[in-house]
């Protein structure tokens, strides 16, 4: 027999999709972008000169060097990892949270220049009313980021997989709860 251990703290991940309220807002961090960081991550995924070279960057419509809108994505999943981590410590209840199902209406608005601060956030706007592979709601969040001058830079809606509560699901016909 299992026994799962309960502490009185509350972890995000610790929570059924019932629990998780429409309305929700978390800040995942921010970050702050070097021109070694951009050129770097410009030669290895998006090897345009806007991105890779700050003189050749003089020349082209953005006349400086500006991050990819790839690289303010991944700063996004990377900062939203370490954010969601820290609250899935000491979970040991079996339960699993957060598989992304896509991503909608991604936009890039500004660049973002060396030494831009870009803080990363998430709003949970909806739930529909839908039950995935009989046991996972869907939680849709719009994700955006600001710059340090608070105009937004980057924005998204994402669905991504929660867990419903086994004993809040319908049951099938002829089984015992």
């Amino acid at each position: 027999m299992r026994h799962l251990m309960v502490t009185s703290d509350v972890y995000i991940r610790s929570r059924w999709f019932e629990d998780i309220p429409v309305g929700e807002f978390h800040v995942f961090g921010s970050h702050t972008f070097s021109e070694l960081e951009i050129v770097e991550f410009g030669k290895t995924y998006s090897p345009y000169v806007f991105h890779t070279d700050p003189v050749g960057a003089l020349d082209t419509p953005h006349r400086g060097l500006v991050a990819s809108g790839w690289h303010l994505t991944a700063m996004w999943m990377k900062m939203m990892v370490l954010y969601m981590e820290r609250f899935a410590d000491g979970v040991r209840d079996g339960r699993r949270n957060g598989a992304g199902m896509g991503i909608e209406e991604l936009v890039w608005l500004r660049p973002v220049r060396p030494g831009h601060t870009i803080t990363f956030t998430y709003d949970i706007i909806d739930k529909p009313d839908r039950i995935v592979r009989d046991r996972w709601g869907i939680i849709r969040s719009r994700n955006e980021a600001f710059n340090q001058y608070n105009e937004l830079v980057m924005t998204f809606t994402i669905d991504i997989l929660a867990e419903r509560n086994p004993a809040l699901l319908p049951q099938p016909a002829g089984s015992r709860g």
